[in-house]
């Protein structure tokens, strides 16, 4: 079925109970009292997504963001959108991803502009095998092919300053604006019903008989069915706060900005799990994206910090292993921030064990951004079960 057209979708009316709290999202005034489906809470790609999931299906949901959507690590991802991983469960996962963002304005009714660069994964030598499984699966939905050493040379030998044996190459794949994105969803969703709560602070959850059944915050009890938490590296220290047991932590993120005598017009984005990096073009500064994990797990507060110099160093070395660009490249500085981890790496899209009608979607280990369609619509799944 094709998707519904917000231009063409009926308003749905709504009765404002006298003396209910009333805030402006992107101009609707909503009242908060009015029982609701789902309340999510943070604004991020996550939530926005799940936001614009449940609008879409006709659900009365309300999305709080404690400052203006999109500008929390959101606003620092690169917005890669891809299909190889080394894990076949991601792979299927993020084919979706790839399947939504192409088609983002079919989707939503409201553009955001596809970059497509290509991607380029160079994954282990032990994993020859996975790997060519993992294209010939990808080759079912999008173009995908594995580069023997000497395609890979004649490919990209230009860019390139040492041989790898194979690598998986996707044409299709790109990148998307991430903040752009995340509003673009939220304006979709509003107008397809949902309602919006900007520089609105969640104190806690609401408990009634046993249940979740919303939550309270800077501007009083907003009651629903249930509650998502979608406050990406948030997630650890708000459970803590309210006592509930988890297994996710928030590790800090590190992306080196590298300028470029000569920038190469057909560079991809790319991920290398031989010498531990990934990245894309930067057509703002001319220069390219360039990040190597942390491995800095962050127990206190979520805090901007500048970048670290010592991680730099560490980036551009691994980097020089791999694109000849690396060598004679010069610092435009670059972005640190903060995600939240979970083990495996697949994320944690599922209900709070003991806890009643709180779910969690977070714990993508940085790679929310191309999985957030698949995480909308399992959590949607899980919400309608």
């Amino acid at each position: 079925m094709e998707p519904e057209n917000f231009m063409t979708r009926p308003a749905v009316s709504r009765k404002l109970t006298p003396g209910g709290l009333r805030q402006r999202g992107f101009g609707l005034l909503v009242d908060t009292r009015e029982a609701l489906d789902t309340v999510i809470v943070g604004g991020g790609i996550i939530g926005a997504a799940l936001f614009h999931e449940l609008a879409d299906r006709g659900a009365r949901v309300c999305l709080i963001e404690q400052d203006r959507v999109g500008l929390g690590t959101t606003a620092w991802s690169g917005g890669i959108v891809r299909c190889y991983h080394d894990d076949p469960v991601l792979v299927e996962r993020a084919i979706q991803g790839l399947t939504f963002f192409r088609s983002f304005a079919e989707q939503t009714g409201t553009r955001a502009e596809f970059i497509e660069t290509g991607f380029l994964y160079i994954p282990h030598p032990s994993r020859h095998e996975q790997a060519r499984s993992l294209t010939d699966r990808i080759a079912q939905s999008f173009p995908a092919q594995l580069l023997s050493s000497s395609d890979l040379d004649r490919k990209f030998g230009h860019l390139l300053s040492g041989p790898a044996e194979y690598a998986v190459w996707e044409p299709h794949a790109g990148y998307l604006d991430a903040t752009q994105v995340t509003r673009a969803l939220v304006r979709s969703a509003v107008r397809k019903g949902g309602r919006l709560l900007e520089g609105v602070r969640v104190d806690g959850l609401n408990r009634v008989e046993g249940r979740v059944r919303g939550v309270r915050g800077s501007t009083g009890v907003i009651a629903a069915d249930a509650v998502v938490l979608a406050v990406g590296a948030h997630t650890p220290r708000l459970l803590d706060s309210w006592g509930i047991s988890h297994d996710v932590w928030a590790q800090a993120i590190q992306v080196e900005l590298r300028g470029v005598d000569s920038p190469p017009t057909d560079h991809p984005a790319y991920m290398d799990d031989v010498c531990s990096i990934n990245g894309r073009p930067d057509p703002d500064s001319a220069g390219m994206l360039l990040g190597h994990p942390t491995g800095h797990r962050i127990d206190g507060a979520i805090e901007r910090t500048a970048i670290d110099p010592d991680q730099s160093e560490l980036a551009v070395t691994a980097g020089r292993r791999r694109f000849s660009w690396v060598e004679g490249s010069v610092s435009l500085g670059g972005f640190r921030a903060a995600e939240c981890y979970a083990p495996e790496g697949r994320g944690r899209v599922a209900w709070v064990p003991e806890e009643a009608g709180l779910m969690l979607a977070t714990g993508f280990n940085g790679g929310g951004f191309k999985l957030a369609p698949w995480a909308a619509g399992q959590a949607a799944r899980l919400l309608a079960g």
